[in-house]
């Protein structure tokens, strides 16, 4: 089954103010700490990175792209988001918000939304207008993390209407208010 997509447009919706919580530091992720990066992916049920996958990962992502909220104390890695070069050639105004994570301990302190907020102002930065995300049905925290920032649905297959509407029906939303984008959308071209 495809992934589902979802877009923000700064065109009609403000970014949200970016706050690093009290104790954590938000930083890039370098080289050397890739194991620290790969133990949070596994603590999230994401596969393991080597060396070469974060490196290549590298290709894709804005230059300090790769965006870490780091408990002071312990110098843990809590949650992680990637500012993403556009991975729709279609699309090259759409910049990516990709690789989400918080580290189960974190959990409910809302640091997945903090670390997507910084991913989400370094595109900008970086002159996108636009964003994408892809993400799971099952990822319902998530999506409602998303849904909150004002993400909107992107119908860009044919079965991606009925699943937004299952979706916002086990969120206790209507499916009229999500606002979904069509197949092809209306998109503010980038500065870059």
């Amino acid at each position: 089954m495809s992934q589902l997509r979802m877009i923000f447009n700064t065109a009609t919706t403000t970014l949200s103010k970016l706050t690093v919580p009290l104790g954590f530091r938000l930083r890039a992720i370098s080289d050397n700490e890739v194991a620290a990066y790969s133990a949070l992916r596994s603590s999230t049920g994401f596969p393991e990175w080597s060396l070469d996958r974060l490196q290549s990962y590298r290709n894709k992502a804005l230059p300090g792209g790769l965006l870490l909220l780091e408990e002071i104390a312990s110098g843990r890695f809590a949650a992680s988001a990637g500012a993403e070069r556009s991975g729709f050639p279609e699309y090259p105004e759409l910049g990516v918000l990709g690789w989400v994570m918080t580290h189960p301990d974190f959990w409910g302190r809302h640091l997945g939304r903090q670390v997507s907020i910084a991913a989400m102002h370094r595109l900008y930065a970086a002159g996108y207008r636009a964003f994408s995300l892809l993400t799971d049905d099952f990822r319902l925290p998530a999506i409602a993390t998303y849904l909150k920032l004002s993400w909107r649905p992107w119908l860009y297959a044919a079965d991606m209407e009925e699943r937004w509407r299952v979706l916002a029906t086990q969120l206790g939303l209507d499916f009229g208010h999500l606002e979904a984008y069509p197949l092809v959308p209306i998109l503010p071209k980038s500065t870059r």
